[in-house]
């Protein structure tokens, strides 16, 4: 009768013992030298981390340029009103025509003279941005990359002219929108 009693006693000191064992050898400390440690796979010899200036590459990403040809637009005439121009220190002109918006800045007050097209308004430079131009995808802001402005102030009046200004958006080169005509407004 003793050993049926014992005989469950042995087990369950038999497999305390064997977690413990179990436990004992797995938190043993290891050397530096047998952990794992991540490194290139040219130091390691391994499978390693990926070289960071050798990347490899699973998939693509291609930007689609939603405008695909070629369009002209004229600024000024009939249907064009000019926000803009509230006071004599504007460094704005914009004319709005239905959802079309082309608008000039400049990196001080107008003043009248000759100012270069460019990426960004500064001195003699001044930026042509054009939004939701005609024959376009809507939403497709453009950018004018060269041309020239000529601006005339007489009075209260500001007059800003110019002729076939290539614009294109900023990830593209193709398609591009010429931009001609003249932006006004009276103070």
């Amino acid at each position: 009768m003793k050993n049926r009693r014992l005989a469950p006693l042995y087990f369950k000191v038999l497999g305390l013992s064997l977690v413990f064992a179990t436990l004992f050898l797995a938190c043993e400390k290891k050397e530096p030298s047998k952990g794992i440690t991540p490194d290139y796979k040219q130091n390691s010899g391994t499978g390693g981390n990926p070289n960071q200036n050798n990347p490899t590459v699973t998939g693509t990403t291609t930007l689609t340029n939603p405008a695909t040809e070629n369009t002209s637009l004229l600024v000024g005439g009939t249907g064009w009103s000019n926000p803009t121009c509230p006071s004599t220190n504007s460094l704005a002109l914009k004319g709005i025509n239905g959802d079309t918006q082309v608008t000039l800045n400049f990196a001080s007050a107008i003043t009248s003279g000759t100012y270069n097209v460019g990426a960004l308004a500064s001195g003699s430079i001044c930026m042509l941005t054009v939004l939701n131009a005609p024959g376009q995808p809507v939403g497709v802001s453009w950018k004018g990359n060269n041309g020239k402005v000529y601006v005339n102030i007489s009075g209260t009046s500001i007059n800003a002219t110019f002729n076939s200004i290539q614009c294109t958006q900023p990830q593209f080169i193709y398609p591009a929108v010429s931009v001609s005509g003249t932006l006004s407004c009276s103070q």
